[in-house]
């Protein structure tokens, strides 16, 4: 009986009992049946006929067809192994299980017919991210993509070391570990198999019996996402692929603009000698809800509730979670779903700031460490700013940066109109940025190690950067006082912090939510100005009256660039009224949104 439990006897018997069954499961139950696409026909024909080639050839030859039945065995545990430890789909439906296992079975082969005992270069590091993945996907809800990749890529030391727990090392560790053990429990299997002919037979009779598994899943069930490993490195690939040509397809349409400045363009509101200064302050990750100027039931703006110069939106809609993207949108005439690529809401000139720079103005720009790299977040926005005179970066905290700027002030010629154009870190993960001697919400974490499972120490953490901008937003102004100054902030995009079931902006796309379902979308942005800016001409007083009337509008970072404009009269082709909210033809946002924002 053992010899023939070792035989290819009994595996022969298993396999056409699996054949058997599952023909007659499918041709008797109605709700498994379904007519085969014409490439599942064609790839199964294929799979038949190449199996039957197979055997032939082994025949002619004289060799066994297969490989010893210890072999396919071994081949089959090690799959579920794989698929039990790496597959983070294998458990959520039964199912698929049987597809991805014999699927699994079958690439082990033909990956060992290829490259032998060199399959480890692919095997090892693959191993490793789909153990890594596992874990990330426990504590993050979210699998690798290209979010992630990007994200990985840009991360700076602060995102990087919040990460960094004891645990996530270990566990890292233990990815790097199982990777290379997996990889050489898969040499020790393989390596006595000399004869390639058998291995190839041997995964097409796995691709076959997957296959006919596969004829058991109804149609409405189907995820490639089941099908491990092969829709698996697929995805690897393509995120990788998608972020590298993202971050360069984002750098190329900033570098492609055109300045608006080339065009024709007046302003008759400045002569210059004037000594105004618009401060464009681009926050990071700062959602609406979280701020108590937009009824948030934490202080987390006392400066901002106590100015009576304020003109807030407390809805404003964001174009996309990716900071570059919203970047663009801010600062050139584009709209939304840029990501999409949709023609009508596409660049069609570069910055503002050009505009200004074109008049009279002395662009500053002021950012945070993470953008002194030569990465794709900082890139962009330093093609948006290249009118600027000056360039400045804050060494560590975001309020080193005001210093700077009074020194910028201070060295300027009296008089002289300035932009100070500010970017920095602000409630970027992982929430580092706050007084952390006098933090307001305690306990106050910043470890994301499991996010969820400390909600009220990140969301502390994260309540603090925003009391942390608004103290920022503060000193700015103290260092205005005496001059004209506008003062514009708005953020790039919200976070998720288990809002919308969402920890992590990485884990949207793993929820199934659209970017624009969610209330990650809607961002802080507001105006303050100076009595002295009211004063220096009349449109400007009637400009500001006007923005605070559209205060319950809808907006978007559509307007901004439009609004900007407006506010100071820059007549220019590029200038929309319908998007300039200190016009009485503006309009409000129509696109995407939060149900409950409409």
């Amino acid at each position: 009986m053992r010899r023939f439990l070792h035989s290819r006897a009994f595996f022969y018997a298993i396999a056409t009992t699996l054949c058997v069954g599952i023909g007659v499961a499918w041709l008797c139950d109605s709700e498994w049946r379904f007519s085969p696409a014409v490439p599942v026909l064609y790839g199964g024909t294929a799979v038949i006929l190449l199996l039957a080639g197979g055997l032939a050839l082994s025949h002619v030859r004289n060799h066994d067809p297969l490989p010893r039945a210890h072999i396919l065995w071994r081949v089959l545990v090690f799959s579920l192994v794989c698929n039990i430890a790496c597959n983070l789909y294998f458990f959520s439906n039964l199912m698929h299980a049987p597809f991805s296992l014999f699927l699994a079975a079958a690439c082990i082969c033909w990956l060992w017919v290829i490259l032998g005992r060199l399959s480890m270069i692919i095997c090892c590091p693959f191993f490793i991210l789909q153990l890594a993945q596992i874990a990330g996907s426990l504590q993050y809800g979210a699998r690798i993509n290209s979010l992630v990749i990007a994200e990985t890529l840009e991360a700076s030391e602060e995102e990087i070391f919040g990460y960094l727990s004891a645990s996530n090392m270990l566990i890292a560790l233990a990815s790097v570990a199982g990777g290379i053990l997996l990889s050489w429990t898969l040499v020790r299997i393989l390596r006595s198999q000399r004869n390639r002919l058998q291995l190839v037979n041997a995964g097409l009779l796995f691709a076959l019996i997957a296959g006919l598994f596969s004829l058991t899943i109804p149609p409405v069930r189907r995820d490639p996402n089941y099908y491990w490993p092969v829709y698996e490195v697929y995805a690897l690939i393509q995120s990788w692929s998608e972020a590298l040509f993202h971050n360069q397809a984002t750098i190329k349409q900033a570098q492609s603009l055109p300045s608006p400045a080339e065009q024709p363009s007046s302003l008759h509101t400045l002569h210059g000698g004037e000594g105004v200064v618009l401060v464009v302050h681009i926050g990071e990750s700062v959602r609406a809800d979280r701020m108590g100027i937009n009824g948030y039931s934490r202080d987390t703006t006392p400066f901002l509730s106590s100015c009576t110069n304020l003109i807030n939106f407390p809805n404003c809609i964001s174009a996309a979670c990716d900071t570059c993207q919203a970047q663009i949108a801010i600062l050139t005439d584009a709209r939304r779903n840029i990501y999409e690529k949709d023609p009508a809401m596409q660049p069609h000139t570069g910055s503002v700031l050009d505009l200004f720079a074109a008049h009279g103005f002395r662009v500053c720009s002021f950012f945070g460490k993470r953008n002194a790299t030569h990465l794709k977040y900082d890139m962009v926005v330093r093609i948006l700013t290249r009118c600027a005179a000056e360039r400045h970066h804050s060494p560590g905290s975001p309020w080193t940066a005001v210093p700077l700027m009074a020194e910028s002030l201070r060295n300027q010629p009296a008089g002289q109109n300035t932009v100070l154009f500010i970017n920095n870190e602000g409630s970027h993960t992982p929430f580092f940025h706050y007084d952390h001697q006098s933090a307001p919400f305690l306990p106050a974490g910043s470890s994301f190690e499991n996010p969820a499972a400390h909600a009220q120490s990140v969301n502390n953490a994260y309540d603090n950067t925003v009391h942390y901008t608004d103290e920022f937003v503060r000193r700015v102004t103290r260092i205005l006082q005496g001059r004209p100054w506008l003062y514009l902030y708005i953020s790039d995009h919200g976070e998720y912090l288990g809002h919308d079931g969402i920890w992590g902006r990485a884990a949207l796309g793993e929820s199934g939510r659209d970017y624009h379902s969610t209330t990650g979308c809607r961002v802080g942005m507001f105006f303050l100005y100076s009595p002295e800016f009211e004063k220096v001409h009349p449109h400007f007083a009637d400009a500001l009256r006007i923005l605070q009337s559209h205060t319950s509008m809808t907006v978007a970072q559509e307007h901004i660039f439009h609004t900007i404009l407006g506010i100071f009269d820059l007549q220019t082709p590029w200038h929309n009224p319908s998007l300039d909210l200190s016009s009485t033809k503006a309009q409000p946002y129509s696109g995407p949104q939060p149900q409950s924002s409409r």
